[in-house]
C-alpha cells in the first residue's frame, strides 16, 4: 500500500455494472504515516495521509472532497460530511441526484415555491432551503433542472452552514457532486437497463489513455420511461460528455468537461392537502383514500430543458508548499416549464374540501395560475482561485488557504397565457381529467417577461494550525457581496426596475484533537448568510421590490463530533451533536408567491450518527441516522412559538449493506439490500399540514457471469409504501410504487 499525500486526488470508477477503480494523485509519495514537504525555512510540515490502492478507499472518512479550498481527508475536517460512494451508486443503480442523496437523512425535496415553478432538484438541508447550494466539482451548476448521474463519481453532503466554502446561501449546508473524470488506463462499460413502468435506459463510459499523462473520457446516457404506480406521462433524457486531462501524474493538471444534457419529462404539481372537519392537522388526499396514480396534470404539463455547461480546472504544484487551483465553469440552460397546481377550497358556490369528506356530490377543484407556461434562458460564468500553502514558523505548522470566487448569472423568463379559459375550469377532485386541452399563447399581462442579472464576489481565508501532532486549530472568514438586478415588463405597460445590494461576513473557527491516526474529535462553531435577491433567478415569481430590501438571513451552527476508523481502517464510524440557529427567516405565501420576513428565529438541535466501509472484505456498509428537534423560538405569530420547523422531521435514516459470496468463483452471488426512513414532517409553521412517515425498502441480487459480463436485479420500495418524495406548503408529490429493474452490464 502507498500511503500519499493528494493534493488533488481524481480516483476514477467505472460506469454502472462495473468494478474497475484506477486513481491518480499529484503529491509526494513516501512511506511513512504522514508525508513531509520542505518549508522555504528548511523546515518540514506534517501532511495529512490518504490512503490509494488502486481505487477510492469504501471508507469514504479516508478520502477527500476533491476541492481546492477544503483541504485534508474527510476524517479530520471538523464538520458532518455524508459521502455516497460510487460502489452504492453503483449498486442501488442510481439515475438521479434526487435518488443519491435518499441515501443522506436531513434531506427532503420541495416541489418548487414562489409563484415560479422551478421544481427540478430543489432540496431542503435540515429544514433550510438549498436552491442555490448544488455544485459540481465544488463549483456551481448554473441553472434550475433534474440532474441525471451518468456523470457522477460520487455525491458529497456537507451538512451545516458553509459559507466560508461556499459563500452566501449554504444555511442548512451543500451537496457537491464529483465528476468521473479522465485517468491513466483503459477502460469502457456499458449497462443496459429494462423494468416496470416501462423503463428502459442505457449508459456507456469509455476511458482511454493518449500518452504518457494524457487521458480521454466519453459518458453517454438515454433513457425513457415512467413511474410505477403514477399516472404520469412518459418523459425521455439522454446526454454526453466527453473530457480530457493533461498532465496526470505530473506537478501540473488541466481538464476540461463538457456535458449536453437534455430531457422531457411530465410535471407533477402534487396532491392538494385537506383538512377532515373537526380536525386541526390536514394530510395529503391521498391518505383519505385516494389513489397513489392520482395526477392532476394536463398533456401541456412538461419540463422540456437543454443544458450545456464546460468546466475548465487547472492545479499547479508550484513548490513543495504551494499549490494553485483555477476552476473555471460556463453554464447554459435552455427551458419549458409548465405544471398544474390543484386548488381546492371555496370554488365559486360549491366547497370542495366539504363535498370530498362528505362523498355526497362531486368534489370539484379549479387550477391555479402559478402554474402558466414559460420559456427561461440560464447562462452563468464562475472562476475560484485558489492557493494552498503549506509551512512553519518555528515549531508550529501550518495550512492555508486564500481565494477569491467571482461569479455572473443571467435570467430571463417569458411567460404565456394559457389560449382557453381555465377559471371556469371544474374538475373531479377523485377522477381528474388528464386529457383537457389548454393551448397557450404568448401573455399580454404585466410581468411576462423577467430578467434577472446577478453579480457576486466573495474573498476567503483560513488557516489550520498544528500545535502538536494532534492538536490544531481552524480559523477561517469569507466576505460576500451580490448584487442583482431585475426587471419585469409586458407589451403595453411600463417597466419595472429593482435592485438587491448586500455584502456580509461569514466567520468559521474549530478545534481538533487527533490522538491517533484513526481517531478525531472536534468542536466547530460557523456562520452562513442568505441574501435576499440572490434567489430572483431560481424563484423569480418571489422578485419584488421590498424583498431586496429585506436584511440577510444569518444562520449558525455550533458542533462536537467524533470520528474513529475500526477493523483495521476498513469501516469508519461518526457521531456529532449540533444547533443551528437562524434568525430573520423568510417565508413564502404558497398563493401569491411573495416572500416577506417572518421575523422568526429557528432552531435545529441533532445528532448524526454514520457508518461507512467495509466490515469484511465482501460485507459493505453505508448506514446513516439522523435525530433532529426543530423549534421556532420567536415569531411575530405568537401562535407559532414553539412550533416544530417545516420540513424538517424528527428522525431519519439509512441503510444500504451487501454482501459478496463466491466472489471470483463460477458462482458467485451480491446480495443487497436496505431502507430509507423518515418521520413525518409538518409543511408549514404553524404546524397544521403534515406528510406522513415515508419507508422504502430495497433490494439487491447479481450475479458475475465472467470477467466481463454482470446481471442485477434491484428492487424498490418491495413493500409498496405510500410516499411523498416532494414537499410544499399546501400540497406533496407521491413517488414510485414497487419496482423491479434488470440490468446487464458489461466492461473491458
Amino acid at each position: 500500500m502507498t500511503r500519499t499525500n493528494t493534493l488533488r486526488t481524481a480516483v476514477s470508477h467505472s460506469a454502472l455494472g462495473a468494478s474497475l477503480a484506477v486513481g491518480f494523485a499529484v503529491g509526494i509519495e513516501t512511506p511513512a504515516a504522514a508525508q513531509t514537504a520542505a518549508t522555504p525555512e528548511g523546515g518540514s510540515v506534517n501532511l495529512p495521509a490518504i490512503d490509494v490502492e488502486g481505487r477510492a478507499p469504501d471508507n469514504t472518512l479516508r478520502s477527500g472532497t476533491g476541492l481546492g479550498r477544503l483541504q485534508g481527508p474527510i476524517q479530520s475536517l471538523p464538520q458532518t460530511i455524508q459521502v455516497i460512494p460510487q460502489e452504492v451508486l453503483r449498486q442501488q443503480n442510481v439515475t438521479t441526484l434526487e435518488q443519491a442523496l435518499r441515501n443522506v437523512p436531513g434531506i427532503t425535496s420541495s416541489i418548487g415555491e414562489g409563484n415560479g415553478g422551478v421544481n427540478g432538484d430543489q432540496l431542503r438541508i435540515r429544514g433550510f432551503t438549498a436552491q442555490n447550494d448544488l455544485y459540481i466539482d465544488g463549483l456551481r451548476d448554473f441553472g434550475t433542472y433534474r440532474r441525471d448521474a451518468f456523470t457522477f463519481e460520487e455525491v458529497q453532503a456537507l451538512l451545516g452552514p458553509s459559507g466560508v466554502t461556499f459563500g452566501a446561501g449554504s444555511a442548512g449546508g451543500a451537496v457537491n457532486v464529483n465528476s468521473r473524470v479522465p485517468f491513466l488506463g483503459n477502460a469502457y462499460n456499458a449497462v443496459v437497463t429494462g423494468g416496470m413502468g416501462p423503463f428502459a435506459r442505457g449508459t456507456l463510459d469509455l476511458n482511454q489513455r493518449l500518452g504518457e499523462t494524457t487521458a480521454m473520457r466519453l459518458n453517454l446516457m438515454g433513457q425513457t420511461g415512467s413511474i410505477v404506480g403514477r399516472n404520469l406521462d412518459s418523459g425521455d433524457r439522454w446526454g454526453i460528455a466527453p473530457s480530457i486531462a493533461f498532465g496526470l501524474g505530473t506537478n501540473t493538471t488541466f481538464t476540461l468537461e463538457y456535458l449536453h444534457y437534455h430531457y422531457n419529462e411530465a410535471t407533477d404539481g402534487g396532491i392538494p392537502v385537506l383538512t377532515p372537519p373537526g380536525a386541526s392537522v390536514g394530510r395529503p388526499i391521498t391518505e383519505y383514500g385516494v389513489g397513489r396514480g392520482t395526477w392532476y396534470g394536463t398533456p401541456i404539463d412538461r419540463d422540456r430543458s437543454t443544458i450545456d455547461r464546460l468546466t475548465a480546472r487547472l492545479q499547479h504544484r508550484a513548490t513543495d508548499w504551494l499549490t494553485l487551483y483555477n476552476d473555471t465553469r460556463f453554464g447554459y440552460q435552455e427551458r419549458f416549464f409548465s405544471y398544474t397546481i390543484p386548488s381546492c377550497g371555496n370554488t365559486g358556490a360549491t366547497d370542495c374540501t366539504a363535498r370530498f369528506f362528505n362523498r355526497n356530490s362531486t368534489p370539484l377543484y379549479s387550477y391555479s395560475g402559478a402554474g402558466s407556461p414559460y420559456e427561461s434562458t440560464t447562462w452563468g460564468v464562475q472562476n475560484v482561485t485558489t492557493a494552498v500553502a503549506r509551512f512553519n514558523t518555528g515549531s508550529v505548522r501550518h495550512e492555508a488557504t486564500l481565494g477569491v470566487d467571482a461569479w455572473y448569472e443571467d435570467y430571463e423568463r417569458i411567460g404565456y397565457a394559457y389560449g382557453t379559459d381555465r377559471t371556469n375550469f371544474r374538475g373531479n377532485l377523485l377522477a381528474p381529467n388528464n386529457d383537457a386541452i389548454f393551448g397557450y399563447t404568448r401573455s399580454t399581462a404585466n410581468n411576462a417577461t423577467r430578467r434577472a442579472q446577478t453579480t457576486a464576489v466573495g474573498v476567503f481565508a483560513s488557516d489550520r494550525i498544528w500545535f502538536t501532532p494532534e492538536i490544531s486549530i481552524l480559523g477561517g472568514v469569507r466576505w460576500s457581496r451580490f448584487q442583482t438586478d431585475y426587471q419585469q415588463f409586458g407589451p403595453g405597460f411600463p417597466q419595472t426596475e429593482f435592485n438587491a445590494d448586500n455584502s456580509f461576513w461569514d466567520p468559521r473557527a474549530a478545534i481538533i484533537w487527533e490522538p491517533t491516526p484513526n481517531a478525531t474529535f472536534y468542536a466547530s462553531y460557523a456562520q452562513a448568510s442568505f441574501a435576499p435577491g440572490s434567489n430572483f433567478t431560481t424563484q423569480p415569481g418571489q422578485a419584488n421590490a421590498n424583498n431586496g430590501l429585506l436584511e440577510p438571513e444569518r444562520n449558525t451552527i455550533y458542533e462536537v463530533g467524533a470520528r474513529v476508523n475500526v477493523l483495521e481502517g476498513r469501516l469508519g464510524l461518526s457521531a456529532a451533536l449540533y444547533q443551528i440557529e437562524k434568525n430573520n427567516a423568510t417565508e413564502t405565501d404558497p398563493v401569491s408567491g411573495s416572500t416577506f420576513s417572518s421575523g422568526d428565529q429557528q432552531r435545529v438541535r441533532g445528532l448524526d450518527l454514520g457508518a461507512t466501509g467495509r466490515i469484511t472484505d465482501a460485507w459493505l456498509i453505508n448506514a446513516r441516522y439522523s435525530y433532529m428537534d426543530s423549534e421556532t423560538t420567536s415569531s411575530l405569530t405568537p401562535a407559532n412559538i414553539g412550533r416544530r420547523v417545516a420540513f424538517v422531521p424528527r428522525h431519519s435514516a439509512s441503510l444500504w449493506t451487501s454482501y459478496e459470496f463466491n466472489r471470483g468463483q463460477p458462482w458467485n452471488v451480491t446480495l443487497g439490500g436496505g431502507v430509507t426512513w423518515s418521520s413525518s414532517q409538518f409543511l408549514n409553521p404553524a404546524n397544521t399540514a403534515e406528510v406522513p412517515q415515508n419507508f422504502s425498502l430495497d433490494a439487491l441480487i447479481s450475479h458475475r457471469i465472467n470477467d466481463n459480463l454482470q446481471v442485477s436485479i434491484n428492487g424498490y420500495n418491495l413493500t409498496d409504501h405510500r410516499n411523498y418524495t416532494q414537499l410544499w406548503t399546501n400540497r406533496a408529490v407521491l413517488g414510485a410504487g414497487r419496482t423491479v429493474l434488470v440490468s446487464l452490464a458489461a466492461s473491458f
